[in-house]
């Protein structure tokens, strides 16, 4: 799990993190406190403070009297998560146009050129480097901070979505067409097209999800092991 830094809450705090965004803790694993600490070789103050943390990232979950839990995740949440982010980066799409350098646009291309040899080798860990990169200066170029901040927020909910959307090779191809239709807006300098097209791409992401996965209102992707 690597050295341990002098700010042992802060490093078991982001230790546990990157296991549960990454999926090697699976949503709904009830997560021991004594294990944990024992393979991280801590006391267990330092883990029982980064899973309070992590409970208000909405990551994990106290349940009185039975433990700790990860978060599940399930077709409500896929659908409230991937609402919250169609209206908030179609805004922020639109309003980029205005604000984005040809710089940035550059970079923008680069990012989709990437992404676009990526799907050719079927390297979907680069992929999801660059589809992230793609949403972020976005996202930052509309220069709103209040929504910028919010979205932050978002992010670590809409990982392990994005870890899940990688197992369908369809839907990967199939956004990387939807971000060039984006870019081209972009270039074009036409705001309302490129919200327009955002909005379509993560609508479209959320049905294809639900569709390939079978996901139902009270389905939970989550297998039964514990940490």
């Amino acid at each position: 799990m690597g050295t341990k830094p002098k700010g042992l809450t802060d490093w078991a705090y982001e230790t546990i993190k990157e296991l549960i965004l990454t999926l090697k803790v699976a949503p709904g694993t009830q997560l021991q406190i004594e294990m944990l600490a024992d393979q991280m070789g801590v006391s267990r103050t330092p883990v029982r403070e980064a899973l309070l943390r992590l409970e208000q990232d909405g990551l994990t979950q106290v349940v009185p009297r039975v433990g700790v839990f990860v978060t599940g995740i399930s077709q409500r949440d896929l659908e409230e998560l991937y609402e919250l982010r169609e209206l908030l980066e179609s805004r922020a799409t639109e309003e980029a146009v205005q604000c984005l350098t040809d710089g940035d646009l550059d970079h923008v291309d680069l990012l989709l050129e990437e992404s676009e040899v990526a799907v050719e080798k079927g390297d979907v860990e680069k992929f999801l480097e660059t589809e992230i990169s793609f949403h972020n200066i976005l996202t930052e170029g509309a220069r709103n901070r209040k929504l910028i901040s919010i979205m932050d927020d978002l992010r670590d909910l809409t990982y392990r979505w994005r870890i899940i959307s990688l197992k369908s090779p369809e839907n990967v191809r199939l956004s990387l067409i939807e971000h060039q239709g984006i870019a081209q807006a972009l270039r074009q300098r036409d705001g309302p097209q490129a919200g327009r097209l955002m909005g379509d791409h993560i609508r479209s992401v959320r049905e294809r999800m639900i569709k390939v996965f079978d996901l139902d209102d009270e389905t939970e992707v989550k297998p039964s092991t514990e940490a």
